[in-house]
């Protein structure tokens, strides 16, 4: 049976493990913005200067990465970094992906192959002023959506529309439109486990999470309602899902 895949990426390993940033951040623009799951909201620090932003995962239970995400930055131009370490970075360190110049403040997406290692970070060459929203590390799962009941999806407006006396419509647009989209899957028992993993990682459906939809767009999301669990088969389960953007 034909399928889209698309990923959910549950988890922020900054969230989980111990984070640290050079420097100190500006009043009011705490490091813990960079892993609160609102891409709205900023980490900042005025002073110019080359940034390390590390986090550990402890000697124990480390979770496999193989995606970045960075969102709502600055970072034009500068020379970053993604790596890994055995040893914090003393001796032991590695490219996770190549490293790059970044070219404009738009969302950076990095992939790789899935890797479990207790220390990473991201480089940052010295500039003045840097900001950002969110740096998520994460692993994906993934699962196939159905064709025979398609994916769909639609752009979802935040304006309002208002009418005169006259009858003359006018708009106002209160932000950004949200990305909206519908799935169906058809889970074996293993993918039933791993979609039980990836739901026990969102607090009962009060965290989003990352999600990459069927034509490759990376976008922070939320379920816009709860899964709906069909249980119609002896093997596999039947599992629709509505999806919204966060932003």
């Amino acid at each position: 049976m034909a399928t889209w895949a698309v990923k959910f990426f549950p988890y922020n390993i900054l969230e989980l493990g111990t984070v640290t940033v050079t420097g100190d951040p500006d009043s009011g623009y705490p490091e813990s913005r960079l892993f609160d799951r609102a891409i709205s909201l900023f980490w900042k620090d005025t002073v110019t200067e080359a940034k390390n932003f590390v986090v550990d995962q402890g000697a124990t239970g480390n979770l496999a990465v193989d995606f970045l995400a960075i969102e709502k930055h600055n970072f034009d131009g500068e020379d970053m970094q993604f790596q890994y370490s055995t040893d914090n970075f003393s001796a032991d360190i590695n490219d996770a992906v190549t490293d790059w110049n970044q070219s404009g403040n738009g969302q950076i997406i990095k992939t790789l192959s899935e890797l479990t290692k207790r220390y990473w970070r991201v480089t940052l060459s010295s500039m003045a002023n840097p900001q950002c929203s969110e740096i998520f590390v994460s692993k994906g799962y993934s699962f196939n959506a159905l064709r025979e009941n398609p994916p769909a999806g639609r752009d979802i407006s935040n304006v309002r529309w208002n009418r005169t006396v006259g009858g003359i419509e006018r708009s106002t647009k209160f932000g950004d439109k949200r990305k909206s989209r519908n799935y169906t899957f058809w889970l074996s028992a293993s993918e039933w486990t791993d979609w039980e993993t990836v739901i026990s990682y969102l607090n009962d459906y009060a965290k989003p999470f990352y999600f990459m939809d069927h034509k490759g767009s990376y976008f922070m999301a939320k379920f816009a309602e709860e899964p709906i669990y069909n249980f119609d088969h002896n093997i596999y389960t039947r599992v629709t899902v509505r999806i919204i953007e966060q932003l």
